[in-house]
Parts: structure tokens; C-alpha cells; sequence
């Protein structure tokens, strides 16, 4: 059982998802993501969980009017402690730079994927905690979810402690 069919038992979509054209977002961004992403926006689209954690879709308009998939802006990157790892391999091996934002929780952790990695299915989760640091998870996104869902991570890798281990949770498209 996939990380996304085990999600689907702990959180029912809300809607029947979202349709992107992933070939035109692939030109747009410059890279492909990852078909664990593709596959829970197709059943969730873009929303938050229980109201803490929110999930971006990419987009191709500039002015879309909400929060989309996206890397890092300017002037984050200019913020020394943008540049601050739980582990100090992690901060020779990658950079703020690649890290492509796809959520953020409500307690403003920041919640993304290294992409140095050419192959969209290696690239592994990164977390900063808000007033932290980066912390990388060896995971995809969906099995990101249900670890933090299910409480399977040695410790909780977000501020969200409603949300850590709680079993089951809702999903809202917005």
C-alpha cells in the first residue's frame, strides 16, 4: 500500500482534486515534481489539514491569489539564519537556494523539498521550524504526511503538536 492510499484511510479528500497541467508547470518551473505530489494533488488539490498545515499547488500565473509552490524569495535567502541546519553536513551538502516550498503550517514552519537532486522522486523533505533551523527528512511529501499524521517520526518535525500523531485529520480545499 502506497504512502497516498494510507492517507486516503486517515484523511478523506474533500473534493475530487485538482487538474494541472503538469507539462506546462514542468516548463514554467523548470523541472518536473515529484509523482507522489502529483498523485495527492489529483485526489486533494491544494488545501490545508485540519486548518494547520497547508498544501501549495504550483501555478503558472504571477498573480495568482493565493500561496503556491515556489522557491524561496530573495529576500528570505538574504536572512543568515535562512542558512541554519540541524546538521552540519546538511549545510555543506545544500542550500536555501534549492529548496522548493510546497506547505507551511500554522505555527510558521516552512515546510519544502532539496531539489539538487535532477530526479524529482529523490528529492527529500526539509523542514524550518520556525526561529530554527533546516532539518531534512529522507522522505517524499505524502509519506512526509502520514508519518507526521501517525506519530512515526522519533520526534514531532513541526510546531504542530495538535496535529503530531493525531491519527486522523481533515482535509479542506482552498
Amino acid at each position: 500500500m502506497t504512502a497516498l492510499e494510507r492517507l486516503r484511510h486517515l484523511m478523506q479528500p474533500s473534493s475530487m482534486g485538482t487538474f494541472i497541467d503538469w507539462d506546462d508547470i514542468a516548463v514554467a518551473y523548470g523541472t518536473r515534481f515529484p509523482s507522489d505530489y502529483r498523485n495527492f494533488l489529483s485526489v486533494y488539490g491544494s488545501g490545508e489539514i485540519d486548518g494547520m498545515l497547508a498544501v501549495f499547488a504550483p501555478s503558472v500565473d504571477p498573480h495568482a491569489p493565493s500561496r503556491h509552490t515556489s522557491r524561496l524569495p530573495a529576500d528570505v535567502l538574504d536572512l543568515p539564519e535562512v542558512n541554519e541546519w540541524n546538521e552540519p553536513l546538511h549545510a555543506e551538502l545544500y542550500s536555501p537556494a534549492d529548496i522548493m516550498v510546497w506547505g507551511e503550517t500554522a505555527e510558521a514552519d516552512v515546510l519544502g523539498w532539496i531539489t539538487s537532486n535532477h530526479e524529482p522522486g529523490t528529492w527529500p523533505v526539509a523542514v524550518y521550524t520556525h526561529g530554527g533551523e533546516w532539518t531534512v527528512y529522507d522522505c517524499t511529501m505524502t509519506e512526509f504526511l502520514l508519518q507526521l499524521l501517525t506519530g512515526e517520526f522519533d520526534g514531532n518535525p513541526t510546531g504542530l503538536t495538535r496535529l503530531y500523531g493525531k491519527g486522523s485529520a481533515e482535509f479542506t480545499t482552498g
